[in-house]
């Protein structure tokens, strides 16, 4: 009768420490998803926000490509309105030489 008993008690022991030993598994591995996926949310927006940047960064690129093509063609017709100013000013200087 006393080894039923001291029998009775080792299963039952055994049966709470895997109990609870499963119990504090899965809060361990319920707690390891949960930060996990603060984390994956976490770096879900920082990525969400360097795309945004990089979108912005693309469109001022191209705002600045379209004022450097202005300017280029404004300094073209420059150049040309100099060229024309330094001709008519050669024939003024021979005009006054003669």
């Amino acid at each position: 009768m006393s080894i039923e008993i001291t029998l009775l008690i080792a299963i039952a022991s055994l049966s709470a420490s895997i109990y609870f030993g499963l119990k504090n598994s899965k809060r361990g591995d319920r707690s390891d998803i949960e930060a996990k996926a603060a984390e994956t949310a976490t770096i879900n927006v920082k990525l969400d926000n360097i795309g945004n940047d990089v979108k912005d960064i693309k469109y001022d690129i191209s705002a600045v490509k379209t004022d450097v093509q202005n300017l280029a063609e404004r300094m073209v017709i420059v150049e040309q309105s100099t060229k024309s100013a330094h001709h008519r000013i050669d024939g003024i200087e021979e005009k006054e030489r003669k």
